[in-house]
């Protein structure tokens, strides 16, 4: 979905515009695709929709314009309402705005750092997204409060394309834009200094005089000044004859491109000294990789979770495999998770950089830029790592034409619409190589001292190699401590446990922070809710009452959480709902943000309603276990042995965290079902008695409940 303020306010959907043509529901749209990701009052949205006399009826009128923008948006984005407002979420969905914000902002770093040929592309493509004057349609109060700025921000970059111009030698062109320009804004200097810089380099010096002086008759009669510095020092130029405002060197028409013949380019960055495990991965990659005589080149997506180690498998088996390359190894780094992940465009320029002559001149667009890099890569066997992607859009254009180059990337999405990808799924290490990483990294013997407190830590790290590696750089950094002492700061309650695990430039919250960014309003709290239980598996119906939804619904959710890997499938129950879990880290930092983005009272509220509904399922397999019909005391029993360490789970929390009363009924639950169970499995448990004292905090602690 494609949402444009650029013009006419109004959204497409696949290339097909949808119906917006009320001036009303138009402006609430607007208004809020200008906030951004902020919440936008009542009072606000009142004003520029109704003005300073607002109906009657204003907020019944609201309301009803949101909720049909909330039916025209989605799936594309969402509506939510925060008081005192509301706030339009984007899930998969682009504003022209805000794409003309990212080109602009390329164009001027590239117009800052003289490289004129990308300001003037990129700052001509932000300019090609106007499709008119700004707001068309909505209401006129919106329009003065918010047309200003986003006039001057095209001006800005219509300066800003127009100097790169100039600097590329293209001053004839520019003359009749210019004199339209200047007429159409008579009081922007630097528009008028452009003017006269264009023609002083076509040879109409006077002309040039006659533009200045017209700037300082309007300026006078409109704003009662003389002309700033940005006039007056073109004009002293041009009256000097000042080479430094004669024309550049004129751009060449053609590009020639001389391929690098004794060079090769080796862009990977360095292997890790101390890598551990993934065997079986490398050769698979390996022999992807090292396949020959395909007709194409299909792409190889190591795909997993934040911190899993990708990027060190991905540049680990291009060292290995450098041989088979003998054409080099082009490597970047797409920034797919941070808030600007890299431009195709400026990676072929890096990428074009390495394999041609230095000081060839570039091709200026991105198509043809990439039909050069196809070429040079046509007959060479080069190997390709994009590294940290974000979408298939942005591996597209970096792919080889030829099979005889082989792509590598990484990516926490599956890629699944990456045409003929094979994927190869990372997860965390085994508990082998886990405690491997950390004897080589920590030392053998102290590893060799604690063998079970080391195996219970890399468990704590949910075997996240960037977890481990974390600890087990502290671990070396602090040699007086023992690994009990590591253990001990990742389970203390009363510090954050997430505080443990940075280490210098690594920072599992920091990688965590990244997905979590990605996901929508409902997404974020849905994983802070689904962290405060304690059970090791979540099945769906808890879910669903944890998160006050239907079950179709909370399956949509928890798959928008898997999609972003902060949620796992740990499998299915016997109606076929899906499990899910979160790893140990995971669970740690979704636990912390949803302390640091809720109450205390919500957060007991939500626990209260998952145990709640322990407690009913319980009471009902008790009832069914007592049945006399055998398939349904089967099915009860069935429930029992799934969700047991759940059930378990769900005690030891009411009992730790005060809610007493549903802690016993609980306990009572249990001790029928263990009871109904039969001697023999009976015997080999506590009794729910025994497990609830087994849990009972300390008399001293505090009541965590809110107060009422």
């Amino acid at each position: 979905m494609e949402f444009r303020i650029l013009g006419p306010v109004g959204a497409r959907q696949e290339g097909r515009p949808l119906a917006l043509v009320a001036e009303k529901p138009r402006t609430v749209l607007a208004a809020l695709l200008l906030a951004g990701d902020r919440v936008v009052s009542d009072t606000y949205l009142r004003d520029v929709v109704w003005g300073p006399t607002p109906p009657s009826t204003v907020d019944q009128q609201l309301y009803t314009y949101v909720s049909r923008l909330r039916k025209l948006v989605s799936p594309g984005a969402t509506i939510l309402r925060h008081r005192p407002g509301y706030q339009l979420v984007l899930a998969d969905a682009t504003v022209d705005q805000a794409e003309f914000e990212r080109l602009t902002d390329q164009g001027y770093d590239a117009l800052r750092a003289g490289r004129h040929g990308s300001a003037a592309e990129r700052l001509a493509r932000a300019l090609a997204l106007w499709r008119g004057p700004a707001l068309g349609g909505v209401t006129d109060y919106l329009s003065r409060v918010e047309l200003p700025q986003l006039e001057e921000a095209r001006m800005a970059a219509l300066e800003g394309r127009i100097e790169a111009d100039l600097a590329l030698g293209r001053h004839d062109a520019l003359v009749s834009e210019l004199v339209g320009l200047v007429e159409a804004h008579p009081l922007r200097e630097r528009l008028r200094a452009q003017l006269m810089t264009a023609l002083y380099r076509t040879g109409r010096q006077a002309d040039a005089l006659a533009a200045y002086q017209r700037g300082r008759e309007v300026l006078a009669e409109e704003l009662g000044i003389d002309p700033s510095s940005t006039l007056n020092d073109v004009f002293q130029s041009i009256l000097s004859g000042d080479p430094g405002l004669a024309a550049p060197a004129a751009a060449p028409q053609e590009v020639r491109v001389q391929p690098r013949r004794r060079v090769r380019p080796a862009m990977l960055p360095p292997g890790v000294a101390d890598f551990t495990g993934r065997e079986r991965q490398l050769r698979e990659l390996a022999v992807l990789l090292g396949q020959h005589g395909e007709d194409s080149a299909p792409p190889v997506v190591v795909t997993g979770a934040a911190g899993v180690g990708k990027s060190a498998l991905a540049v680990q088996a291009g060292r290995r495999g450098s041989d088979a390359f003998p054409g080099g190894r082009l490597y970047a780094d797409l920034g797919g998770e941070s808030d600007r992940p890299r431009n195709p465009h400026e990676v072929l320029d890096w990428f074009l950089q390495a394999l041609c002559e230095p000081g060839t001149p570039l091709p200026a667009t991105a198509e043809v830029r990439t039909q050069l890099y196809r070429s040079l890569l046509a007959e060479r066997r080069v190997l390709v790592v994009l590294d940290n992607a974000r979408d298939e859009r942005q591996v597209r254009p970096l792919l080889p034409g030829a099979a005889g180059s082989r792509v590598v990337v990484t990516a926490r999405s599956r890629f699944t619409a990456l045409e003929g990808a094979h994927r190869l799924e990372l997860d965390g290490f085994e508990r082998a190589e886990a405690l491997a990483l950390l004897r080589r990294v920590a030392g053998p013997h102290r590893v060799a001292a604690e063998p079970d407190v080391a195996e219970a830590l890399v468990d704590r790290c949910g075997r996240l190699p960037i977890a481990v590696r974390v600890v087990a750089g502290r671990l070396a950094a602090k040699p007086h401590w023992t690994l009990a002492e590591m253990a001990r700061r990742l389970t203390d309650v009363r510090r954050r446990p997430l505080d443990e695990l940075r280490l210098a430039d690594r920072d599992v919250r920091r990688s965590l922070e990244s997905s979590y960014r990605r996901l929508t309003a409902e997404g974020r709290s849905a994983l802070g809710r689904l962290a405060l239980l304690h059970a090791p598996e979540i099945p769906a119906w808890l879910a669903a009452v944890v998160l006050q939804t239907d079950e179709s619904q909370t399956e949509d959710i928890l798959e928008s959480l898997v999609d972003t890997r902060l949620l796992e499938v740990a499998g299915r129950d016997p109606t076929g709902r899906p499990r899910c879990r979160l790893r140990p880290v995971v669970h740690l930092f979704a636990r912390e943000r949803a302390e640091a983005e809720s109450d205390a009272a919500e957060r007991y509220a939500t626990v209260d309603r998952a145990l709640t509904a322990w407690l009913l399922r319980a009471r009902a397999a008790v009832r069914a276990l007592a049945d006399e019909r055998h398939d349904v005391a089967a099915g009860a029993l069935g429930w029992f042995e799934t969700e047991r360490n759940g059930f378990a789970a769900a005690l030891h929390q009411a009992d730790a965290e005060g809610h007493g009363s549903t802690a016993r009924a609980l306990a009572g639950a249990w001790t029928d079902l263990r009871t109904l169970r039969g001697a023999a499995d009976r015997a080999s448990r506590p009794a729910g008695a025994d497990l609830l004292s087994a849990t009972r905090p300390d008399r001293g602690r505090s009541d965590p409940r809110p107060a009422r």
